[in-house]
């Protein structure tokens, strides 16, 4: 197993502290469970998969910018 570390807000850190001394689990185990449990279900693509084709507009969604501002 490798180290990761991060920087989290204070109050986090109290949280996980307070949520650690509750429940008799390490502060490691509890983020451990937490980036475990949220797998691909919470994925920009899985939340937003539904709506794919369901925005109507013209076919060709992108223009080219520049065309609108030649130099002269």
């Amino acid at each position: 197993m490798r180290n990761v570390t991060v920087k989290l807000p204070d109050d986090t850190v109290e949280r996980l502290k307070n949520e650690a001394q509750a429940t008799g689990r390490t502060v490691g185990a509890i983020i451990r469970d937490r980036l475990e449990s949220s797998s691909d279900k919470d994925s920009v693509h899985v939340l937003t998969s539904d709506l794919a084709g369901s925005l109507a507009g013209p076919r060709k969604s992108v223009t080219n910018g520049r065309r609108k501002f030649r130099r002269t």
